[in-house]
């Protein structure tokens, strides 16, 4: 049976097993919930960057455009109104009247300071003469002529090739040593034919700052011309002035791009917005200064298009202190979160499942009073009603148990002093059948006959045997004999008693000086006293009986054996003479054989019954036998008699060791000296 694990106070331990497996879990899922935690809010907070940098560059985008849109429109507006006067048109075409160039002057002097920088210029196509005014010289003054051959002046007859009213560059004119963003209206005659150039320019460094001076950190916005040259750009180094003769130009919007994809998309998107006129596109480039999520928003009216480009790490469209909080309050709410989950689970789990053990083990070590009260209807109060139930039965069933210990305890301590009672009885009434039957036994009459010269052994295997001897006495002799009766304990006692009964009437009829013919009528005897039943055939009431008569004046023994031997010793020589096979109450009657020895002073002679010769033993369980037999009357027939009966029991207990005796024994000598004892009246033990 398995019990709980107890400590050395004896109390059960409580089992922290579950509760660390349970605190590895969750320290598990904790430390997972966090990776998760930050793997989603990073990728919340890249969502959100990107979302809000994307609706940041639209809005720079759209604010931009809406600025320049505002302005650049202002003085186009100016300039298309300044290149319609008639004053001017006349002027192109008579550049050297001075009535016209009068008319032209007063009118222009009315428009210069409606343009942003106060600044006009007049370009007669004819003379390629170049009037340029501003706020120093308000009259137009001539300042150069422009030359096809120069490279500086191609800008001029790029514009005048194009077949529309009106353009824009951003281009430095050295001679006037201004860069400024020019408006630039053609003036043509009824016929479409050129007149001239004229229109206004505003000073780029004051267009930058004004237009695309970036309002946010990591935000910044450029124009691009329809080719996706870089007409205006807050580096004044990254603009392609004089873009209109510039086919080839490597500042541009595709060559900051990193990938031939985000080329090939900036351009897709390029054409897009400028066919959805008024619309935003939007897309996130790889450029060589890192991520960038740029919105492109077109101006249909001036053919440009504003970009304005957000870097989502460096724009700080989340602050840091709204990232700081951000992350503190999610660990804040992931750890009460988790410590919640602890608590909980501890509390509606943990908690019952350590007390339903504690209260197994305290059911283990016999408390079959404890009991779990839980109101709870969840599946730990069903487990507790069902331990509560568990334990009243086992409570139950062990105080039945009990109850049926005790009083089969009772029953059996009744019956125990009731056997006791029969034991004793029967212990009682066997050794009062000892008693009689010892009384058989010519122990008295053989310690007065034959002081020194005989010796017994005689040892049942239980407290009353089988095994008998006797002795009788006449005028001519003396018998000597041992009687082993079939059955041991009270069945073989009584035998004994039916044996010694048959063999008395042989001697009464027949004397004692033939023991062949007192086995005969022995047999006879038995015969008669024993009905011959069927009953009976199954029972074993045959007897094996040795008898020796020494005849005092022929100095002879006659000896007659029903299964049992004799054994002479006279002086180292041993002999064994054998008795017939069949013994009394055997099958059928028989005779036996009758044999006469001389009775030689100092022989001893031994009639032994099987019980010595069968008893098991030494170091392979063997029987003792005649040769076990033979060696000791070799080793020790020459003793006292006295000293040749403990040297005998002391001989048979060391071979029989621990193992049982498994027969009555009975072994009787006797010896005759010279002299042999002279009768007595006593002729019967």
């Amino acid at each position: 049976m398995h019990h709980p694990p107890t400590s050395s106070s004896g109390h059960t331990r409580r089992q922290p097993g579950l509760r660390r497996k349970i605190g590895i879990l969750l320290l598990a899922i904790s430390v997972a919930v966090l990776l998760m935690s930050a793997a989603v809010g990073k990728r919340i907070l890249h969502d959100l960057t990107a979302d809000l940098s994307r609706r940041l560059a639209v809005s720079e985008a759209q604010l931009t455009r809406e600025k320049i849109q505002s302005l650049v429109g202002r003085e186009l507006a100016i300039a298309q109104r300044f290149a319609g006067l008639t004053a001017l048109g006349d002027w192109l075409l008579a550049e050297q009247d001075p009535l016209a160039r009068g008319r032209f002057l007063a009118e222009a002097a009315g428009f210069r300071p409606a343009f942003a920088d106060g600044a006009y210029f007049v370009i007669h196509h004819h003379t390629l003469a170049y009037y340029y005014a501003d706020a120093e010289r308000p009259r137009a003054v001539y300042r150069y002529t422009l030359d096809r051959n120069n490279t500086g002046d191609s800008w001029y007859f790029s514009t005048m090739e194009q077949a529309v009213p009106y353009t824009l560059n951003v281009n430095p004119d050295a001679t006037l040593k201004v860069t400024n963003l020019w408006i630039n209206v053609q003036v043509r005659n009824a016929a479409g034919a050129p007149l001239g150039l004229v229109g206004t320019g505003m000073r780029l460094d004051r267009f930058l700052a004004s237009m695309l001076a970036p309002r946010t950190q990591g935000s910044m916005s450029f124009i691009v011309d329809t080719a996706g040259r870089i007409v205006a750009h807050p580096d004044p180094s990254r603009i392609e002035y004089g873009a209109l003769d510039k086919q080839d130009s490597d500042r541009t919007l595709f060559a900051g791009l990193s990938t031939e994809s985000g080329r090939e998309t900036a351009s897709r998107l390029l054409a897009e917005v400028r066919r959805r006129a008024g619309g935003v596109e939007v897309m996130e480039q790889i450029t060589p200064d890192g991520r960038r999520m740029m919105a492109l928003a077109h101006l249909p009216e001036l053919g440009w298009t504003v970009v304005s480009s957000v870097n989502p790490e460096a724009a700080e469209v989340l602050s840091s202190g709204f990232i700081r909080l951000a992350l503190i309050g999610g660990g804040v709410i992931v750890l009460m979160v988790i410590l919640a989950l602890t608590l909980g689970f501890d509390r509606l789990v943990l908690q019952p499942l350590l007390a339903l053990t504690a209260s197994a083990g305290m059911i283990a070590q016999g408390q079959y009073g404890i009991r779990m009260r839980s109101d709870r209807d969840d599946e730990i109060g069903a487990l507790s009603q069902a331990f509560d139930t568990m334990a009243a039965e086992v409570q139950a069933h062990t105080e039945d148990l009990e109850r049926r210990v005790a009083e089969r305890t009772a029953e059996l301590e009744t019956t125990h002093a009731t056997l006791a009672a029969t034991h004793r009885q029967l212990t009682e009434s066997i050794r009062y059948a000892s008693l009689i039957q010892r009384v058989i036994l010519p122990d008295r009459q053989l310690d007065t006959r034959m002081q020194g010269r005989y010796f017994v052994v005689w040892l049942p295997r239980d407290v009353v045997g089988g095994d008998f001897y006797l002795y009788r006495e006449d005028e001519g002799g003396c018998l000597f004999g041992v009687v082993d009766c079939a059955g041991h304990g009270v069945p073989g006692a009584f035998m004994t008693m039916i044996a010694h009964a048959a063999l008395e009437r042989a001697t009464v009829e027949l004397g004692l000086g033939q023991p062949a013919a007192l086995l005969e009528r022995a047999d006879r005897a038995v015969r008669d006293m024993l009905p011959d039943t069927q009953r009976l055939e199954r029972l074993a009431t045959s007897m094996d009986i040795g008898l020796c008569y020494v005849e005092r004046a022929s100095r002879t023994v006659r000896f007659a054996g029903a299964h049992i031997d004799l054994f002479a010793a006279c002086g180292g020589e041993i002999r064994n003479f054998r008795g017939d096979r069949g013994g009394i109450n055997d099958r059928k009657p028989r005779t036996f054989t009758q044999l006469t020895l001389d009775l030689e002073p100092g022989c001893v002679f031994y009639l032994v019954t099987d019980g010595i010769l069968d008893q098991s033993g030494g170091g392979k369980g063997l029987p003792f036998g005649r040769g076990g037999f033979t060696s000791w009357l070799r080793d020790n027939a020459t003793l006292p008699l006295e000293s040749q009966e403990a040297a005998l029991t002391g001989a048979l207990n060391d071979y029989r060791g621990e193992k049982p005796q498994r027969d009555d024994i009975t072994v009787l000598a006797f010896r005759f000296d010279q002299q042999t004892p002279a009768p007595t009246k006593e002729t019967d033990s």
